[in-house]
């Protein structure tokens, strides 16, 4: 029997023994009749999410039970969009979700967050946790006019005026970049009565964060944001000045029900097996160890194909503690 399509199998919640909210461990696992998981389609093709919507619920129920929660059986759906498997939150007829932070947060919900995940896990030992997430900084270069705007800034730190920020040529990603349009729109609006890039007179826009850097680097732009993950792409251009830096932004978010408070009660502390469940699925070859050289995680880990599978399900970047608070920059791009 296959396992359900998307937007399928789901079904009304239905009155369950409330579980004993004690931390989970080896010694004390979590029992579960069954675990209901929904993901977002995030583009991939038919044949892939069929491919997911097979392979991956008896993944996650080996995966969960390596980290003491023990599941009877692991259901998995594919939402269509944030705001149906938010709903299918909301409703209680998916236990957990994993869906875009941008997407969640645009939604009314009472759904408890437990993780996130974004730029920031790379270089962290798989083993360990990370902190993850966007934070761009914004960037004056060490152009002419960018060496003036940074000498006008006050003995305070303050920031140039409007005018003088409106007269920099800026370097910006697309419109729909998180790193490099969105959380600088953020930051304008903070810092500058509300205006965005939007108000800008001098923007040029470039198709990727190298080209971004390179203009930098030929002094093409006064200002331009950075990131972690953009740096990575090219050479960081010569003494930028940071302006500033946005409030942490991340991909996505792993959310549980309000109808399962079971299941985010603190004291039972899921965020550890559900972070090391996604970690070990999605970046374990069998070849990482701990400090004392043992395996980082239990069994010979996934051959390449199979780690593939877990980044185009369940994104391209690690995961870390989270809670709802966490998304209130996101929510204010939301507006």
């Amino acid at each position: 029997q296959g396992e359900p399509l998307p937007d399928q199998g789901r079904k009304p919640p239905e009155a369950e023994e409330p579980a004993e909210n004690r931390a989970v461990t080896e010694e004390s696992p979590l029992e579960l009749d069954s675990l209901r998981i929904e993901v977002i389609r995030s583009g991939l093709p038919s044949d892939r999410l069929m491919e997911a919507a097979r392979e991956l619920p008896k993944l996650l129920r080996s995966a969960l039970a390596e980290h003491h929660i023990r599941a009877g059986a692991v259901r998995l759906t594919i939402g269509s969009s944030p705001a149906a498997t938010v709903q299918a939150l909301n409703e209680g007829s998916v236990d957990i979700a994993i869906l875009p932070a941008q997407g969640f947060a645009s939604q009314e919900t009472e759904a408890a967050v437990l993780l996130a995940s974004g730029p920031g896990g790379e270089d962290a030992p798989i083993w360990s946790d990370c902190t993850v997430g966007f934070r761009t900084a914004v960037c004056i270069g060490s152009t002419d006019y960018g060496v003036n705007l940074a000498n006008r800034r006050g003995k305070e730190g303050e920031l140039p005026s409007w005018a003088e920020m409106d007269r920099a040529r800026w370097g910006l990603l697309e419109a729909d970049s998180l790193p490099g349009r969105r959380a600088v729109d953020l930051w304008l609006a903070d810092n500058y009565e509300g205006r965005t890039t939007a108000d800008l007179s001098r923007v040029t826009v470039y198709g990727d964060a190298a080209l971004l850097l390179q203009a930098a680097e030929a002094g093409e732009i006064d200002v331009f944001p950075l990131d972690s993950a953009a740096a990575e792409a090219g050479a960081v251009p010569r003494a930028p000045i940071p302006l500033g830096e946005t409030p942490r932004l991340y991909d996505a978010v792993v959310a549980v029900s309000p109808h399962r408070e079971d299941l985010s009660a603190p004291e039972l502390n899921l965020k550890d097996p559900l972070m090391f469940t996604l970690t070990q699925l999605c970046w374990y070859d069998g070849t990482q160890t701990l400090p004392d050289g043992t395996p980082a995680f239990p069994g010979n880990g996934y051959d390449r194909e199979t780690l593939a599978l877990c980044r185009d399900i369940f994104g391209a970047y690690r995961y870390g503690w989270a809670e709802s608070g966490d998304l209130a920059p996101a929510r204010r791009l939301a507006v």
